[in-house]
């Protein structure tokens, strides 16, 4: 239980240092002139209220961002050849994203799955940790199924979120009392958090009666 409470801490301690980059993000988008900082901030709101529309689109994109993030957790360190330490994340990317946009319906399988595995096994069962992982896997994995649509809906509006914030850095750079944000992750993933927040609750509001995005007769992400 320990060692679940410490990944857990992990995780969150991840989550503060992304949030802390959003400045650095807004710098990038400054520097590409204001028209940048407005298509994101017009991407970023369009997946707010309505990325859960994407389907397939968005869980090619989720599928090959959890590869990233699992590649990176279970091989931290990489030496073969000459390749970039980043090898098998971007790999593990590459196959899941490609693989969820061929049958995306696997996606939210994939979203709660690994990290139920990751915190399944630091509870061991019958003396191994790799059966903790699979009944984590497991449990999650069912979860996900039964809220497939909700799943889609949190990781459309937390990508908007992360941009909306982003680009309104960016775009607010002059004015002292919001450029102080930029100096505090903790707001900064609070008022990320709340935005994603909101934006799952009302894509899951408008989307109820929606028609699937992919394939006449097939289950929907969304359904």
């Amino acid at each position: 239980m320990n060692g679940m409470l410490a990944l857990l801490q992990a995780w969150l301690a991840r989550a503060e240092q992304l949030a802390g980059k959003l400045p650095q993000v807004a710098t990038d988008l400054t520097r590409g002139a204001w028209p940048a900082a407005v298509v994101a901030l017009a991407l970023g709101i369009a997946l707010l209220v309505a990325g859960v529309r994407l389907g397939r689109v968005l869980a090619a994109a989720g599928a090959a961002a959890v590869g990233w993030l699992a590649g990176s957790t279970f091989i931290p360190s990489f030496e073969l050849w000459n390749l970039p330490p980043a090898t098998p994340a971007w790999a593990s990317a590459l196959v899941l994203g490609v693989v969820a946009l061929g049958a995306p319906e696997i996606y939210p399988v994939l979203v709660l799955g690994i990290p139920g595995f990751l915190l399944g096994r630091q509870v061991a069962v019958a003396g191994k940790a790799w059966l903790g992982g699979l009944a984590g896997a497991v449990v999650l994995g069912l979860l996900a199924l039964w809220l497939r649509r909700a799943v889609l809906a949190a990781t459309a509006a937390a990508a908007g979120a992360v941009l909306t914030v982003a680009a309104l850095l960016a775009l607010t750079a002059g004015v002292p009392r919001l450029a102080a944000l930029a100096h505090r992750p903790l707001v900064l993933a609070a008022v990320t958090g709340v935005l994603a927040v909101a934006g799952t609750a009302y894509q899951l509001g408008t989307t109820r009666r929606t028609r699937p995005s992919w394939g006449e007769g097939r289950p929907s992400l969304r359904d």
